[in-house]
């Protein structure tokens, strides 16, 4: 899977999470409270399987992991 579509290992940015959001149909903005906000991953039945706020340490890690392992790519990123 190309790192392109990945976040970095700690904090990120509104527009890093706004790429990933593109490539995938499991990972969306929540809890925007514009100058932070939430990205969290959502299974198949929209249950919450993971998420992180953009300003957390390690945040980027723990989703680029759930990413890997599950992501739902999108057929076309536009």
């Amino acid at each position: 899977m190309p790192e392109s579509h990945m976040l970095p290992p700690g904090p990120f940015t509104r527009q890093q999470a706004e790429a990933v959001t593109r490539w995938y149909h499991d990972i969306a903005i929540e809890d925007d409270q514009g100058s932070h906000f939430r990205l969290v991953a959502r299974d198949p039945e929209g249950r919450m399987v993971w998420r992180a706020w953009n300003f957390e340490p390690d945040a980027g890690e723990g989703l680029n992991r759930y990413i890997r392992q599950c992501g739902i790519l999108k057929a076309s990123s536009s």
